[in-house]
Order: structure tokens, then C-alpha cells, then sequence
């Protein structure tokens, strides 16, 4: 008789960052119904994934479903599958704290249901051929990928419907394919639909397998569409699974330890460095995803080894944020395994180096992911307390460290105060992260507004930026340009300073100074005139000061606006969490909206965060008209194309005049208080 044999389950993570509401309203459309309709069939046995951050939210807000968990798991009706404790995306973390998160979540698994997982999910099902030998280190004797992997490997036939084995460094593991067929007829069809495609693919062939796992989210309760389209009060997933149970002569729904238990892979196969088929275009600039579309197309579907995307380490150099989020968790790893002879300090500085680790906030895929103002605030958030905890009391001393800290290949100056740490940048001499200790945020943490490849002409017209949104970016503008034009990225820029590389000064070297230098130019007309800037960033407590000397060449003199733009990375620009001021001098503050403004004249603008209850000051030496703009993406999230706030950004503008030699002077100051 010909049967097909299933496995069966859902894996479930949310990111850290995520609110208790966010989790709660999944967990009462998907996590519930799906556990409940599992264990009142307790003849299906599942497989199963939770992160182990879900687990200890589920632990202390609804422990009742843990101890359901605990129950089909001592039954043997359930295999918990192992992975990173906090879901990072193991190939992009070092090593170590793959084994650490691995074997966390193995020991928390063991302790609370009394089984430690022998196989493991792959985070987004992001693959490099040094993971096996990771993964067998820690325990894994198995783990799940998509079957485009197996694609991509040289395999195809009846080797997609099995499981390979597959190496590294001589350790050996076990590879499921996930069927993408089957997964998208669950997505898209009727349970009738899925039961007919596994009778098509019915065989006396024992070794065959089905692989159905899917996200929880997917299984959201809901009814199904009968034959004539309307939909029954009978939710999915029960349907599914009274069908599993009304033809179990011919679908043996089976376990992956049962499975290999039977049938040993014999199939050896190599992955290369890939995800999903949907995650490999994601990675690719928005004009590259355009050709890997049409060439999809034309070759009906792609679902080929000769038609490659990108891979996920591209998010890193698509979105420079990212690669700064990164930077800082290779960084801060590497701080964190300095702690020498208090282990309980270093466990407890790892812990915020892990959860800094989630993969959610580094990329963008069909979630907001990089886009969400909150997810990277928490990454920074975390990576901050972490890295507050190597810091042993009355032996920390303020310092300017200089090393290649985003692997550019050029030196950025880090100083790591007691308040603060401002990290400033060789390209444009800007100041490229700006945390505040007492309450562990980076106030730099912008996000510029970039093409996507579902981006309408109305979403281009708002305009993109050519560079990250950072703090002291010296632009050299018409006296003509107006806020509607820089707003839009329409304003033309004379200088040559934004892109331009500054070295340190020679001299003195102070652990509270750092000085650059840069030569260029600014247009005139016709002609661009020789200009140079020295900047001088002096750090106190909570201050950062930047003086700026900026000289006209002798070849011609200089009419234009120097404007230094500051970005400000806020929750959000709602009354409750941001107040904007501005002041003349020493009169009185006047409150400010956070709409895109000028303001006539202003000697200083006052940013009150009031979701960390502190305030930002911009202070300049010589008053000035200041343009105030919020700055905004446009994105795809789960609710379609959302507009998202990703901070406010500050532009004084001080009218140049300079004859050949001439020099101007101004200081820009931010300081940082608790309000």
C-alpha cells in the first residue's frame, strides 16, 4: 500500500524589542489554537520550535501552556527542536557565542521538560558550510532546511524528499529538507488541498519523508473555505488535523529522531553560503532584485541552482546601519571576553551580548526587521548594558581608542567616557554613535531612507539619502536652497566635506580631544574654490563639543551656507515621547513642534526625550536660522506600506562670506541630561 510519511510542526520566536501586547495578541491567534488542537489529538506527534526568549515569556505570563508543553513532551508526542537561545542568525555571531546560545537553550530545554533536543532549526534557514561542525559541538545530530538548499546543492528528484548528510572539519549532521510545495499549498489552500497533495506524493518508498514546518504565525486560527468559497466555524488547523487522524493507515505522521532511528541518510551532500529562495533576493539592492525577478520569470520560477540571489551578509553592506549594529556586537564580543575573575559579572554582560544578538533588527525582509525604530533600539540597548558590565568600578578610565570598528578598512576614533561614548568616523569626520549610559541609548541610531524595490513613484518623490543620517555632517549649500529641497534630497551640495576623509591632526593627544583635518572644495558657479576644515571634538561628561575652523583657499573666495547637520534617534515624535524647544540667547524656551519647521533665529534647540527622561541641547556660539526635520521611511511591513519615524534631525545654517585666506569659526555642542 502506498503511504507518506509527515513531519509535522510550527517554529515560533519573537524578537527581543517585542512588547507584551505584540507577543500576547500572537500568542492568543496562533500559539494557543495550535497547541490546543495538537493536544486533543495526542495519536499526531509534532515537532516543535520556540526561541528561548518566547519560552520565558510564556513562562511568566501564561506558565499554564508550558505545562501543556511539558506534558506532550513526557507523552512523547512532542520533539522540541534546539537553536540560539535569543534566534541570532548563527553564521553572522563568532563561534563562541554559538555554542553558548546553542547550549543555553539546551540546558533551559532539559531542566524544564526534561529532554534535551537532538536537533536544531536554522534561523531564517541561514546556511554556511562551517556550521556542522558547530552544530555537532553542541549535541545536534539533525537539522531542518529548505529544500532550495538541497537545489543549490546539486540535488534534485527523490533527494529533495529526503533527508542528506552533510560535513565539516570531519563532524558529520543530518539535513531534513523543508518541502516548499507542500508549505505553500498549507499557506495559500484548504486542509483538503494539503491532504490531496500528500496522496500525490504517496509511495512504498520508506525513506521518503514530507517536511511541513512552518512559522506558528502562519496556523492563525481561522475557518475554512468550503467548496463554494464561504467559510466554515471549523478552524484550519483542526480540519487538518482530523484529516491526519481519518487517514493515518496511509499518513504516518513520524518524529525526525523516530525517522532516522528507521532510515539512516545516505545521501551526502554540500551547501553553499544561501537561505531561502525569498531571503537570497531580499539581500540584493532593489535594481538586482528587479533582473533576479525577470530572470525568474523567464525561467519559470528559479526554483534552479544556476539562478542565485544574494546571501544574508549582503544585508550588512546593503544597509550600512546594519553593518554598524553589527560591528557593534563583534565589538562588544570581544569586550566581554576581556572580564577576567568574576564570572558572574562576565555571565551576566554575555547575557546582554546575546540578546543583542537577535536577528530580527539586522535585515529587512517581509517584516519591517531593520525598519523597526523599537527592535533596533533594543539591540543597541542591550549591546550598551553589556558592555557596561566590563567596566569594573574605580578601575575604568576615559579613553580614546582608535581601530577600524565597522571593517571599512579606515580608523574610527571611539571615546568611552563615563557617561558617554561617542565613536567618530575618518569618512566626513561625523560622529556615527552617541550613547548614553544612564540609560543605555544610542541617540544615534537614525536610519536613512533608502529605494526599495516596492517603493511608488509618490514614496520616491519624498526623496533618499545618499549617506547614513549621522551628526556633524559638514554640507556647504546654495544661500538659495530651502528646507523643502534638503528635506527631499534636491538641494544641490557645493562641498566636497561629506564624503570626504579626515585625518588626525598631529599634535598633543588628549583622551578627551580628538582633532581632524580635511582639504576639499566648495562649488562656485563655474568653479570650485579650495577650501579645509579643522574640527575638534572635545569630550566632557555628558558633552560633545566640535569646533569648527573652516579656511577659504587662495584661489578664490566663498559664498555659501555652512550647514552641519545633527540626527537625533528618538522612539517616536508623539507629544508623549518628544518635546522640541528653541531659545534666543537666555530669554525663555519656547516649545516647538517636530514638524518639519525653520526656525528664524536660535542659539540653541532643546530635544526632550521623554521615554528615557532626558534631554538633548544643541548649543551654537554664534545664533543662526535652524531648519528642524523629521525624518521618516517608508516600508513593508505586516499591515502593507507603513510610514515609520526613525528620528529628528537638526540643521543650523550660518551664512559663509569668505575672501581668499579668511577663516571662520563656530562651536556646535550637544549635551546630554537627565530631565
Amino acid at each position: 500500500m502506498n503511504a507518506v510519511r509527515l513531519i509535522f510542526g510550527s517554529t515560533n520566536s519573537q524578537p527581543v524589542g517585542a512588547t507584551d501586547d505584540e507577543i500576547e495578541h500572537v500568542y492568543q491567534r496562533s500559539y494557543k489554537p495550535f497547541l490546543r488542537a495538537l493536544y486533543n489529538a495526542p495519536q499526531i506527534p509534532v515537532t516543535l520550535h520556540y526561541s528561548g526568549h518566547l519560552l520565558q515569556w510564556l513562562e511568566r505570563h501564561h506558565s499554564e501552556y508550558t505545562d501543556v508543553l511539558a506534558e506532550m513532551v513526557s507523552r512523547k508526542q512532542v520533539e522540541l527542536l534546539g537553536g540560539g537561545f535569543y534566534d541570532p542568525v548563527l553564521p553572522l555571531i563568532p563561534r563562541p557565542d554559538r555554542l553558548g546560545q546553542i547550549e543555553n537553550l539546551t540546558t533551559y530545554l532539559r531542566k524544564r521538560f526534561g529532554r534535551r533536543p537532538r536537533g536544531t532549526w536554522i534561523t531564517e534557514h541561514v546556511w554556511e558550510p562551517t556550521l556542522p561542525s558547530t552544530l555537532r559541538s553542541s549535541g545536534m545530530e539533525y537539522a531542518f532546511l529548505d529544500d532550495y538548499h538541497f537545489i543549490a546543492a546539486g540535488l534534485g528528484g527523490c533527494d529533495l524528499l529526503r533527508p542528506c548528510i552533510t560535513e565539516d572539519q570531519g563532524k558529520t549532521l543530518a539535513v531534513f529538507p523543508v518541502c516548499y510545495d507542500l508549505r505553500e499549498v498549507a499557506r495559500v489552500g484548504r486542509p483538503d488541498d494539503v491532504l490531496t497533495f500528500l496522496e500525490a506524493h504517496a509511495t512504498t518508498d520508506r525513506s521518503e519523508v514530507l517536511v511541513l514546518l512552518d512559522s506558528g504565525e502562519r496556523y492563525a486560527e481561522h475557518g475554512c473555505d468550503d467548496d463554494q468559497g464561504s467559510e466554515s466555524s471549523t478552524p484550519w488547523l483542526e480540519r487538518f488535523v482530523e484529516l491526519l487522524q481519518e487517514h493515518h493507515e496511509w499518513i504516518d505522521v513520524t518524529l525526525p529522531s523516530a525517522y532516522l532511528k528507521e532510515s539512516r541518510p545516505r545521501t551526502r551532500g554540500y551547501f553553499p553560503s544561501t537561505s531561502y529562495e525569498e531571503m537570497m533576493c531580499w539581500s540584493l539592492s532593489p535594481e538586482r532584485q528587479e533582473a533576479y525577478d525577470a530572470l525568474r520569470k523567464r525561467f519559470a520560477g528559479g526554483r534552479n541552482r544556476f539562478i542565485f540571489g544574494g546571501y544574508f551578509r549582503q544585508s550588512l553592506t546593503r544597509y550600512a546601519e546594519s553593518n554598524l549594529m553589527y560591528a557593534k556586537m563583534q565589538y562588544t564580543h570581544v569586550l566581554v571576553n576581556q572580564i577576567r575573575g568574576d564570572k558572574y559579572r562576565k555571565q551576566a554582560a554575555r547575557e546582554e551580548l546575546w540578546k543583542g544578538q537577535c536577528h530580527t533588527a539586522y535585515w529587512h525582509g517581509q517584516h519591517c526587521g531593520i525598519y523597526s525604530n523599537r527592535l533596533r533600539k533594543q539591540v543597541f540597548r542591550s549591546l550598551i548594558e553589556a558592555e557596561k558590565k566590563t567596566r569594573e568600578r574605580g578601575i575604568f578610565i576615559p579613553s580614546v581608542v582608535t581601530v577600524d570598528f565597522d571593517m571599512d578598512g579606515l580608523d574610527e576614533f571611539l571615546y568611552q567616557g563615563q557617561d558617554l561614548n561617542a565613536y567618530v568616523h575618518s569618512e566626513g569626520g561625523v560622529l556615527f554613535e552617541l550613547d548614553y549610559l544612564p540609560t543605555s541609548w544610542n541617540y544615534l541610531d537614525t536610519l536613512a531612507r533608502r529605494r526599495e524595490s516596492y517603493h511608488s513613484a509618490d514614496v520616491e518623490a519624498r526623496g533618499y539619502d545618499s549617506h547614513m543620517r549621522r551628526s556633524f555632517m559638514d554640507h556647504f549649500l546654495s544661500p538659495d536652497a530651502t528646507v523643502v529641497e534638503f528635506d527631499s534630497a534636491r538641494a544641490e551640495e557645493q562641498g566636497s566635506f561629506i564624503a570626504g576623509l579626515y585625518d588626525r591632526a598631529d599634535g598633543k593627544r588628549d583622551a578627551h580631544v580628538i582633532m581632524l583635518a580635511a582639504a576639499g572644495t566648495v562649488s562656485q558657479g563655474e568653479f570650485d574654490r579650495a577650501a579645509s576644515i579643522v574640527k575638534q571634538y572635545r569630550f566632557k561628561r555628558s558633552v560633545v563639543e566640535v569646533d569648527y575652523e573652516i579656511t577659504c583657499g587662495d584661489d578664490g573666495s566663498i559664498d555659501a551656507v555652512f550647514a552641519p547637520e545633527l540626527n537625533f534617534a528618538l522612539l517616536s515624535q508623539d507629544a508623549d515621547s518628544l518635546r522640541l524647544f528653541s531659545r534666543q540667547g537666555n530669554a525663555q524656551w519656547v516649545e516647538i513642534g517636530p514638524e518639519r519647521q525653520v526656525v528664524q533665529a536660535a542659539g540653541s534647540v532643546r530635544l526632550n526625550d521623554l521615554v528615557n527622561d532626558t534631554s538633548l541641547t544643541v548649543s551654537l556660539s554664534d545664533e543662526c536660522e535652524v531648519w528642524i526635520l523629521p525624518i521618516e521611511t517608508v516600508s513593508l511591513g505586516c499591515e502593507g506600506l507603513e510610514t515609520r519615524y526613525q528620528g529628528t534631525s537638526v540643521v543650523p545654517r550660518f551664512q559663509l562670506a569668505l575672501e581668499p585666506g579668511a577663516a571662520f569659526t563656530v562651536t556646535v555642542s550637544i549635551k546630554l541630561d537627565r530631565l
